[in-house]
């Protein structure tokens, strides 16, 4: 008997307190965190203020994402911690925001690779002095979605007859990705070194 107490009393030491991890719903894992300079920025609509109270500080983030697509939303805040547990974040509370796209999608979708295009890339300034190249033109993409910029930048390079671009300035982003740029393109032919 007293080997069956130590033994449990040692598993339940070694196993520590299990909490139950909440999962995110399937459509609430597009929803993402927010800055409230992004939030003005980009025009969210507040839908509410949200108080979550001691919950265990793995599913705080869950919980507000969740939450934040049951309201209706996209973005989150996390305006004030409340309590903290172990140093992290255990009660907060959240302002959950709905979020228009900050950028105009294509009506067909994302933009598609034209047949030729592939071999169309961007250029690094310091490769442009080792390479052959002539600027056919400046390039302005109005905004669009992260994912179709280099696509939208290879297609307008190839139907100018050009092979790279550099993108020199980005005018706007999404937060984390340029979503409207200023871009050279260029024609480029690479110079080979004769080994005599």
């Amino acid at each position: 008997m007293k080997n069956i107490v130590i033994g449990l009393a040692v598993v339940l030491s070694l196993s520590g307190c299990v909490t139950r991890k909440i999962p995110v719903k399937q459509e609430a894992k597009e929803v993402t965190p927010i800055t409230e300079i992004s939030a003005i920025q980009l025009k969210c609509e507040l839908i509410e203020v949200y108080t979550l109270e001691d919950s265990h500080p793995n599913n705080v983030v869950p919980i507000l994402k969740n939450q934040t697509y049951l309201s209706g939303g996209n973005r989150y805040r996390i305006s004030d911690v409340l309590k903290t547990r172990k140093g992290r974040p255990s009660s907060v509370m959240a302002e959950l925001y709905k979020c228009g796209t900050p950028y105009t999608m294509k009506p067909a979708g994302n933009v598609q690779l034209l047949p030729g295009a592939y071999s169309v890339k961007p250029i690094a300034f310091s490769e442009i002095e080792n390479n052959d190249c002539k600027i056919l033109t400046t390039h302005v993409v109005e905004k669009t979605s992260p994912d179709s910029l280099e696509i939208e930048l290879a297609n307008e390079a190839y139907m100018l007859g050009g092979n790279r671009f550099h993108i020199t300035k980005i005018i706007d982003s999404d937060g984390v990705n340029p979503t409207s740029v200023v871009a050279d393109i260029y024609r480029c032919k690479h110079r080979t070194v004769a080994f005599n």
